[in-house]
């Protein structure tokens, strides 16, 4: 069996600034402060996904996708973040993935190269039907100007290849990197635990008062409804 190409990962110093710290929304949906972190500062990495064991990214242009250990500080961070606490770390370095695979296309099916060229012909038959018929839209005519004239395809392979382990020696990076086989699993979502877009993964977990507090208030409504009674009516 042969080995998988081996390739090595970025280390990445994230700089966690108070702007961003301010800009962010605290226990909400909306993001995530190391992903947004990576965003800003490492535009060329996609499909960030962030939880309290691992970040992930995409490196389309290398065609890569690196899993990352969460470290303590990052942890950190995030845990004072949805917390409301103060900032604890300035910087958060992503040092070596533990994780390495390239980003395949199948081939066959709706993303497979023939799939997206036989979406984009039938895509432009659909708009050039519209021109026929006097309805086409600025919108419609913007799309059939990129369909007409579309990026290469990047061709990529079709399988993640052989598993193979490489132990990386001396200094901060010292471990293990597995090159290809398949991305490491994510477990069930958890709902105290930080995944991508899901953040209230703190309010359980580092502050379980927050549920009895908020279980005193329900069990008192409910008490001063009943003490009270309905409203009159007229």
């Amino acid at each position: 069996m042969a080995a998988a190409t081996q390739h090595s990962s970025p280390g990445l110093v994230l700089k966690i600034t108070d702007e961003a710290y301010d800009r962010a929304v605290q226990s909400s949906s909306g993001g995530c402060l190391i992903a947004d972190a990576i965003r800003n500062q490492y535009p060329r990495f996609t499909k960030i996904v962030v939880d309290m064991a691992t970040v992930r990214m995409t490196d389309r242009k290398a065609g890569l996708r690196y899993t990352y250990l969460t470290p303590e500080p990052a942890q950190q961070c995030l845990l004072h973040f949805d917390q409301g606490w103060d900032k604890p770390f300035e910087e958060v370095r992503l040092r070596r993935a533990v994780k390495i695979v390239p980003v395949i296309r199948p081939r066959n099916g709706p993303t497979s190269v023939a799939g997206i060229a036989e979406r984009r012909a039938a895509r432009i038959q659909e708009i050039e039907a519209k021109e026929a018929a006097g309805t086409i839209t600025r919108h419609d005519k913007t799309a059939l100007t990129r369909l007409r004239n579309p990026k290469p395809v990047v061709e990529r392979p079709t399988s993640r290849g052989p598993t193979d382990i490489k132990v990386v020696e001396g200094g901060s990076s010292h471990g293990a990197v597995i090159h290809g086989g398949r991305p490491l699993p994510q477990g069930t979502p958890h709902p105290n635990l930080l995944r991508s877009q899901n953040r209230h993964f703190g309010a359980k977990t580092a502050r379980p008062g927050l549920a009895w507090e908020r279980a005193v208030r329900e069990a008192a409504t409910e008490l001063v409804a009943e003490r009270l009674g309905p409203p009159p009516t007229e």
